[in-house]
């Protein structure tokens, strides 16, 4: 029986590592062939705002730097420039990324080896390497795979630890790190909280207030600086009422997003002369109208949103990104993800959902509803993919035990 054991999690581990090792050499390979290009327009506007950071120490989006911006949360920047100002180039900051998501992946395996998901958790890695799109992400000058790994660490922390008040500021700390690098993931904050509940069914007030204490202290030097800045209170960004605005307006599109004619509102703008802070309120402003005055074409708007959310492909600003091949890839890997789950809760009545799984599915489902009122766009979704992949991965966990079952029948 021990032998047995020890056999399987050197199996389990084996596969882990060949993964782990994969993802390193790949991503170096495709690093050094890409060079030091960069794809998407985005990725030019965090490398400037690190290297404005650097050379003339303010936070500005424009190329002079100027003019100091809210526009972004910090976060992101701020880890470019610390690579920078110690001498690393894009290739570092590519190595970077896929560096999380090997921790990302060792952190999701061993949370399924916490619950005794030990065939779930060998079939983790591999899932997340037949979705290959974790893997492209990660070769771009974007967040979202770092913020994935923050956000699947407050989970790791969640399930290992008791409902300790130093735990709850750690959390806390990583939560306000996190929520300045993607601002979207306050839109998960409810079940964030819930969270300790949902896995250990214990929730204190103490455990709640040392969380947010923890958001107050990393977001405290950016709130003072912004009302320095702008004489304004700013806490995250100023970018949530253009994305508002993108996907409520009477131009919306339920898979467009930097496409979309807003040009009116742009225009008023300029003859306004609003400054960045009014500009993100006059947006929302603007959204909420439509809202109000268009109830029914609202509804229908959000009812396709939500459905594209679950899209394998969406409509790229950057048309030089987009690809035929691409997207038949996405379409083979993210489907098969989400069959598997459709089966894990198919599998309900037999093998009841563990508490993680619980958790992963309420997250999923969050970020679902909530984007649907912005814009759905696959990599906003990519942190919860990494969740569903999760469940997915018990799901074959369990299919396995139902074939092992049924040889030894026969």
């Amino acid at each position: 029986m021990k032998d047995t054991l020890n056999s399987t999690n050197k199996s389990q581990y084996s596969v882990l590592l060949s993964v782990i090792s994969f993802i390193i050499i790949g991503g170096l390979i495709y690093s050094l062939i890409l060079g030091d290009r960069l794809r998407f327009q985005d990725e030019g506007h965090y490398l400037r705002m690190a290297n404005n950071l650097i050379k003339h120490k303010i936070y500005s989006y424009d190329i002079y730097a100027v003019h100091p911006t809210a526009f972004h949360p910090p976060g992101y920047a701020l880890i470019i420039a610390t690579f920078l100002w110690f001498g690393g180039g894009i290739l570092s900051l590519r190595m970077v990324n896929f560096i999380s998501l090997i921790i990302c992946v060792y952190l999701l395996f061993s949370i399924l080896k916490r619950h005794g998901l030990d065939t779930g958790a060998k079939w983790t890695p591999v899932i997340i390497l037949c979705y290959p799109v974790l893997f492209f992400t990660a070769s771009t000058i974007y967040p979202q795979i770092i913020a994935t790994t923050i956000f699947v660490s407050i989970i790791y922390l969640t399930d290992k630890y008791e409902a300790k008040t130093s735990i709850a500021l750690l959390k806390g700390m990583l939560y306000g790190v996190l929520i300045l690098i993607s601002p979207s993931f306050t839109m998960v904050l409810p079940i964030m909280l819930i969270a300790h509940f949902i896995l250990k069914k214990r929730l204190s007030l103490i455990y709640i207030l040392c969380f947010f204490l923890g958001i107050v202290i990393i977001l405290t030097p950016w709130v003072i600086r912004n009302y320095l800045v702008f004489h304004r209170f700013v806490v995250l960004s100023n970018n949530g009422g253009k994305t508002f605005i993108l996907g409520n307006c009477e131009n919306s599109k339920p898979n467009k997003g930097e496409g979309i004619d807003i040009s009116r509102y742009d225009n008023e703008i300029k003859r306004l002369n609003l400054d960045e802070v009014d500009t993100d309120r006059y947006y929302k402003k603007k959204a909420f109208e439509w809202i109000q005055n268009n109830p029914k074409d609202f509804i229908k708007l959000y009812s396709l949103k939500l459905l594209n959310y679950f899209n394998y492909r969406n409509e790229l600003a950057t048309k030089s990104e987009e690809s035929k091949l691409r997207d038949i890839v996405m379409f083979l890997t993210y489907y098969p993800i989400l069959i598997l789950v459709l089966i894990r809760i198919f599998l309900i009545k037999r093998y009841p959902l563990k508490n993680i799984e619980i958790l992963f599915l309420l997250f999923y489902l969050m970020s679902a509803f909530t984007n649907a009122l912005f814009l759905p766009r696959i990599r906003y979704r990519l942190p919860y993919d990494m969740l569903l992949i999760g469940v997915a991965a018990t799901s074959i966990h369990y299919l396995t035990g139902l074939l092992n079952k049924k040889n030894n029948k026969n």
